[in-house]
């Protein structure tokens, strides 16, 4: 049997194509992941849904914009529940008035709801509102299905108005169940 003795010449070569292979092989695990990978996608990491009202010129957050964080209805009975969500901008405005319905399993429109804001809630000053904080934006109908969505309207005296999505979330599961508004509906 022949023994051969490797050169210095051969080593290199060995080493340089053992290289190649190593950054070949980096490259297609690099190339995988790409800029469109779910974890660099933006999601709201609760129930609710998020919404910008009014965005600035290039869809983004501006002064005039209402950012409405984590909105959701929680249904306290079959029929009745209230807005969770928490409002906030740069400058003043004021949540006037919430319209919708509820959506049935296929996507077309359901029940009307009755959603009631008793009075204006104001926001600005970058301070968060808490809707829960404040009298409840009451939402009332002959179904309020936990885990279907509803189309709601929100109106904003300034920023306008916005039409979103919104999660029915049963609002007697041991996540929910001690969530009330803070502030009694006032009566008109």
């Amino acid at each position: 049997m022949k023994q051969t003795s490797q050169t210095p010449r051969t080593a290199r070569k060995r080493g340089l194509i053992a290289a190649a292979a190593a950054g070949a092989g980096l490259l297609f695990t690099l190339s995988a992941c790409g800029f469109d990978v779910q974890t660099l996608q933006p999601y709201d990491p609760s129930d609710g849904v998020n919404i910008n009202v009014a965005p600035g010129p290039d869809g983004q957050p501006d002064a005039g914009t209402v950012e409405v964080r984590g909105l959701m209805i929680l249904a306290k009975s079959n029929t009745s529940g209230f807005l969770s969500a928490t409002l906030v901008a740069q400058n003043n405005d004021s949540l006037t008035g919430v319209t919708g319905n509820v959506l049935n399993n296929d996507g077309s429109n359901g029940p009307a709801l009755t959603i009631t804001v008793s009075s204006p809630i104001t926001v600005g000053g970058s301070s968060a509102v808490v809707l829960v904080d404040h009298a409840p934006v009451t939402v009332t109908g002959s179904s309020l299905p936990p885990g279907q969505d509803a189309d709601l309207t929100l109106t904003f005296s300034k920023a306008g108005s916005e039409t979103v999505k919104v999660p029915i979330i049963d609002g007697n599961n041991e996540i929910y169940r001690t969530v009330q508004p803070s502030a009694p509906a006032t009566n008109s």
